[in-house]
């Protein structure tokens, strides 16, 4: 037989040096087999447990066996690809025959020594130089979203056609499981993440900007790291079960810390129970209306993302604490000004104020009204302000029930199943279901999680435990850490200067873009000369385009502004690419010119508002 691996090592080193690192020193593994097959090819067995012989490739055909595999896979051309298991890699060989060049396949294999004679065994040389291929050899599932991180926007947009090698599969049964599970629950947060940002980006930017002021004097969460270390934590959401317990938290109350999500605060203080901290991290008005009272509680302090409405954090002034956002022009004002702390990736309210206790190094941390499901029709307790907006509603014709049906009609697109703590099925939707497994993720390494709830789903990693018995067993003892002067009181130091100096830099290039792409406009759309000077404005975009690459910041923060935008170009240019083998280059100079006519003028709406938004940011800062 041909050996193949010196020459397919070669190339995989310029690609991945770490998996061209982990075959060179892989040590063979006596359960796997290599033979010659009837047509002349390698072929493949491997010894199962019950020490008997079994082929993962065919033992005639091989290569004809691949055909048939990646027939039946339903391949389309304008997909990505994740392939479970590589074997001899035949149908990853033929997955590239049968697909472009501008594909995405991801290949994972659990075990380095069955990759390593694969690459010993066959000529790589073709799949190694396709640019969308990548390799993932031994790794622990875990890790995935990690790794996927790159391609978040691309799955999120294009979805994926899952590959899985069938023998494999079910030879390595529980790794290739959980690679599945893990894959599924990465791909819903990518969709969740992309249609966040694509629905609110330009509402992100708005709040942020309008927010400069209070995030340039508001102390950061990394103040109060480990503050409260041992001390109980009740963190508060507004689950329908709330209503069951609310009332027992004012027992223990001079003993634990309570941070409670913002559509909780209404019930807590309706109550006579005043949370230590009110968590807020969405960017809708609808926000406005949890924080719709008479006058915030003495001692009652703020933490948020510079993305909520800056009517929310105008209500605390001295008592707000900022967290750093994932929002590029947030992220780009930490970078200038002063870094507040992460939580960490952050998917709700209810997740934030989970991370925040645990920041807080509370031990234990008590979760309550964390349903994540329905209680009939029901999603949020009674007095907050979703709750409360129903009921404004009622009259002769709709009862409060079928308000609340309605809503919940409303969702049956998105309606699932899942177990609740009585082990019996309640309605559910997928998103709550990723945030429950991003519970789940994130409880690993955390001190002891009680899920007080007394409702709504399991969420793995929790202990079940009803409210009154979590408080009566662990928060009966005054923490020496629970102090009224805990709080960092933050003194501004010189270094608005320096900000100044980096807003005005910025405004500055965001002036020269404009007037850049002021100038494109008024040469080739008001003048209309795409029928004799078409190929010279695509020309001129291209060279837009790669100025702007190199200026890495200035594209995110224009990216992070028009999501959408941003996105739609990317669609086009896809589109572009996949066709150019195809259809005449006149066509293909036509599809440029639609996708360069239309991403300027978001261009440029883009650079002038941000242009704006930094110039109201010079005025707060002389």
């Amino acid at each position: 037989m041909l050996n193949f691996f010196k020459e397919n090592i070669k190339l995989l080193n310029k690609k991945s040096p770490e998996a061209c690192y982990l075959l060179k020193n892989t040590s063979p593994d006596k359960r796997y087999q290599i033979l010659t097959s009837k047509c002349g090819i390698p072929t493949l067995s491997i010894i199962y447990n019950d020490g008997k012989s079994r082929f993962l490739h065919s033992k005639y055909d091989p290569k004809q066996e691949a055909l048939q595999f990646i027939s039946a896979c339903h391949i389309k051309q304008k997909t990505n690809f994740i392939v479970s298991g590589l074997g001899l890699g035949y149908h990853l060989h033929e997955l590239i025959r049968k697909t472009s060049s501008q594909v995405r396949i991801i290949v994972i294999e659990k075990n380095p020594s069955l990759a390593k004679l694969a690459f010993t065994h066959n000529d790589f040389s073709s799949v190694i130089n396709h640019p969308g291929v990548t390799f993932h050899i031994g790794i622990n599932p875990d890790k995935l979203e990690a790794i996927l991180q790159k391609d978040s926007i691309n799955l999120a947009i294009y979805g994926y056609i899952p590959i899985k090698f069938k023998p494999l599969i079910e030879f390595e049964k529980d790794y290739y499981t959980k690679v599945n599970n893990e894959i599924i629950q990465i791909y819903q947060k990518f969709r969740i993440d992309i249609n966040t940002q694509a629905a609110f980006s330009k509402k992100f930017y708005k709040n942020i900007f309008d927010n400069g002021q209070s995030i340039i004097n508001s102390p950061g969460i990394k103040t109060l790291k480990n503050k409260f270390k041992g001390c109980p934590a009740i963190v508060v959401s507004a689950g329908p079960s709330l209503d069951k317990n609310i009332s027992l938290i004012k027992s223990a109350r001079s003993n634990i810390i309570v941070i409670s999500v913002g559509t909780a605060l209404k019930p807590l203080l309706k109550n006579n129970i005043k949370p230590d901290f009110v968590v807020a991290v969405d960017p809708n008005e609808d926000t406005v209306h949890s924080f719709n009272i008479e006058a915030i509680p003495n001692d009652l302090y703020l933490i948020y993302d510079p993305c909520i409405p800056s009517s929310i954090t105008s209500l605390f002034k001295d008592k707000s604490i900022a967290v750093d956002s994932k929002v590029s022009l947030a992220k780009w004002l930490s970078e200038h000004n002063e870094k507040k702390g992460s939580l960490g990736n952050v998917f709700s309210v209810a997740h934030s104020a989970f991370y925040t206790s645990r920041f807080f190094g509370c031990d234990p941390i008590i979760l309550v009204g964390q349903d994540l499901s329905f209680d009939g029709h029901r999603m949020h307790c009674t007095g907050s302000f979703y709750n409360q907006a129903s009921q404004d509603k009622i009259n002769s014709d709709q009862t409060l029930d079928v308000l609340e049906y309605n809503k919940y009609k409303n969702l049956s697109p998105a309606i699932t199943q899942a177990l609740n703590i009585f082990d019996k099925y309640s309605n559910t939707t997928r998103a709550m279901e990723t945030y429950k497994l991003q519970f789940k993720s994130e409880f690993n390494g955390c001190p002891r999680i009680l899920n007080a709830t007394e409702g709504g789903v399991n969420i793995p990693g929790a202990e079940n435990i009803s409210l009154r018995e979590a408080l009566h067993s662990y928060c009966q003892i005054k923490s020496k850490n629970k102090t009224s002067n805990s709080i960092y009181r933050r003194e501004l130091l010189n270094e608005k200067k320096e900000l100044y100096h980096s807003v005005t830099k910025q405004k500055r290039i965001f002036n020269r873009l404009t007037s850049e792409l002021n100038d494109i406009e008024n040469k080739f759309i008001i003048n209309d000369k795409f029928s004799t000077h078409g190929e010279e404005f695509v020309l001129t975009m291209e060279g837009l385009y790669r100025g702007l690459l190199n200026d890495i910041t200035t594209l995110d923060l224009m990216q992070g502004y028009d999501y959408l935008g941003f996105i739609e170009w990317n669609q086009r240019n896809r589109k572009i690419l996949e066709a150019e083998e195809e259809i005449l280059k006149n066509n293909i100079l036509q599809l440029k010119i639609i996708r360069d006519r239309d991403f300027l003028s978001v261009l440029i709406k883009t650079s002038k508002y941000l242009s704006r938004g930094f110039e109201c940011w010079l005025k707060l800062l002389n």
